[in-house]
């Protein structure tokens, strides 16, 4: 007799039924890795050099020529230098700690060059010196040297007192001020503190440059800013 095997079957197709209706696990879903925070600040820059005015006399250094300032130091001068040395001459380019030649106390990258009148502290032993600084010589009405000097309104005047001592009114800083003329070996303006003293010296044939003073504080004189090299006043006559 033979055996039946439907039923059996039917129990196995309706489990592969059941099996293929049965809801799936979701597949994981994988994680998404945070996005690198953006950055904002921009990545360090070297600071551009600095534009720089220098004047001095020019001389001979180991590799090139040099700059060497009337405050005593020398910079290294690279570029185009169209003036021989022992010239005086006013610098302006870019400074840096640097350069091709590794010289003084920087390199200073010319762009502009040109002679300058030198203060009579810097000239030549061989040249005609500058006048020394006496109380002849500083007193009288001085009027700041350019176009526009007009004696009518000097910008200071220089007279002595009863004891001889040599006394300047002039406006300081925008302030009234009265000093006195030190005519010895550091010849300078001298003012009531907390006022800076102001450095002088004679300057071509007839004039009287003021200097800035020790620390180059900002400093005017009868509305001239003092800086640099000085600003140069003459006498009126």
């Amino acid at each position: 007799m033979r055996q039946q095997t439907r039923p059996t079957a039917i129990v196995v197709a309706a489990g592969l039924a059941a099996a293929s209706c049965s809801p799936r696990e979701p597949e994981p879903v994988p994680k998404r890795q945070a996005a690198a925070p953006t950055r904002t600040d921009a990545p360090d820059r070297p600071e551009p050099a600095a534009a720089t005015r220098r004047e001095g006399r020019i001389e001979l250094g180991g590799e090139c020529r040099v700059l060497h300032t009337p405050d005593g130091k020398r910079y290294a001068l690279g570029g185009n230098v169209p003036f021989d040395t022992g010239k005086y001459v006013r610098v302006e380019g870019t400074i840096s700690e640097a350069g091709f030649c590794m010289e003084g106390d920087g390199t200073i990258e010319v762009a502009r060059i040109s002679l300058a009148d030198p203060p009579a502290r810097d000239r030549d032993p061989a040249r005609a010196g500058g006048l020394a600084v006496t109380g002849d010589y500083v007193r009288g009405e001085w009027v700041a040297k350019g176009a526009d000097a007009d004696c009518g309104h000097p910008d200071f005047a220089i007279a002595p007192n009863a004891n001889g001592m040599n006394i300047i009114k002039a406006r300081v800083s925008g302030t009234p001020q009265t000093g006195a003329v030190d005519v010895g070996a550091s010849p300078a303006l001298q003012w009531d503190d907390p006022l800076p003293a102001l450095p002088i010296e004679t300057r071509g044939p007839d004039g009287l440059a003021v200097m800035p003073p020790t620390g180059n504080a900002k400093v005017t004189l009868a509305g001239h800013p003092v800086e640099g090299d000085g600003i140069v006043f003459v006498r009126c006559a």
